[in-house]
């Protein structure tokens, strides 16, 4: 910085001194902050704000999408995008942000997910993640990762710090056949457990975001204890600026008739204890009808007891059998 020559006769007072020190520190922090040397964690610093970077597209080089109509934003081929945000959600599970240009929506089908490679570009290790951040947010996205003591991919997550550069790429694969708008449907029965939240989310920001969308939804949310429930501030969000068209009911239980969570429940902090089983989908879901819905995600004993499995058509004496849905009826994630 160069400075005028003062005038001895006029003095130097204290409060030019000040504001001098003032703009010098400032113009240091901004130097640092222009190279990328800032690191920083929402859970040390909140007022920390990383550098975006992103890979580049190709100018000409011509991609391909999962879909067209409209395209998303990353493309068949793996793209790189820095993490901006680190934030513990439970004691084994993070939300990750990551960078996107600064007008830029993951524009995503809903419902689908994106594939992440852990590793470098030579890595074979990847897995798909449904973002849990709308469609209408520009510049940045964020995806709910639970950390597995072995896994491979969540391992990898877990070691990430800010700045870290994360490539990702969507495949058909990775699109589901039922999409929003969800044509003809007029209630949906969520029944989600642990990280199977993720894909409802996503379709929560975008039926509640629509306001011509009137589709009311109920959403049965397993988990093992209190300290367990993943986006529940988000979800409280939701209900109470959408309680015409929300219901939520988190049901805790290390078994399914577990009493370990009886006092919580006294509290009004839950509203049903034990697993989510035909006795609870029959009281809380809405009743098998035309345009009604249910639609499961969680891990494979829930497929297993409520379908059958996950992928094969539903299986007699499974507990949606028993309460009469069908094939047509029954979306899984």
């Amino acid at each position: 910085l160069k400075m005028k020559r003062i005038d001895q006769n006029k003095g130097f007072n204290r409060m030019h001194l000040m504001l001098l020190f003032s703009i010098l520190a400032t113009v240091s922090v901004l130097s640092h902050a222009d190279v990328g040397e800032q690191r920083c964690d929402e859970n040390i610093d909140s007022s920390c704000v990383a550098p975006y970077t992103t890979e580049e597209k190709i100018e000409g080089h011509k991609y391909t999408y999962a879909t067209s109509n409209p395209p998303g934003y990353f493309p068949t081929e793996f793209l790189q995008v820095s993490v901006v945000n680190i934030k513990k959600e439970t004691h084994d599970s993070k939300v990750i942000t990551f960078a996107l240009p600064q007008d830029a929506s993951l524009n995503l089908p809903v419902s689908s997910a994106l594939l992440m490679r852990a590793g470098d570009n030579n890595s074979k290790t990847m897995k798909p993640y449904n973002p849990i951040s709308s469609n209408s947010k520009l510049g940045s996205f964020q995806l709910l990762v639970k950390i597995y003591p072995d896994g491979k991919v969540s391992g990898f997550v877990d070691q990430l710090v800010v700045g870290d550069m994360v490539a990702f790429k969507q495949t058909k694969r990775n699109v589901k056949k039922f999409r929003h708008p969800f044509n003809n449907v007029k209630r949906i029965t969520m029944i989600a457990g642990g990280t199977g939240i993720a894909p409802m989310i996503q379709a929560l920001h975008a039926l509640l975001e629509d306001p011509t969308d009137e589709t009311k939804i109920r959403l049965l949310y397993g988990n093992k204890d209190l300290n367990g429930i993943m986006l529940k501030t988000e979800l409280d969000d939701m209900v109470e600026r959408h309680r015409d068209r929300l219901e939520v009911y988190y049901v805790l239980g290390q078994e399914e008739a577990d009493e370990t969570n009886a006092r919580v429940k006294e509290a009004n902090f839950i509203h049903e204890i034990g697993w989510i089983n035909e006795e609870k989908i029959r009281r809380l879901a809405f009743p098998v009808g035309e345009g009604s819905i249910v639609w499961v995600c969680g891990v494979d004993a829930m497929y297993d007891s409520l379908a059958g499995s996950r992928a094969k058509p539903l299986s007699e004496g499974s507990a949606l059998h028993n309460l009469g849905y069908r094939d047509d009826s029954v979306w899984r994630s």
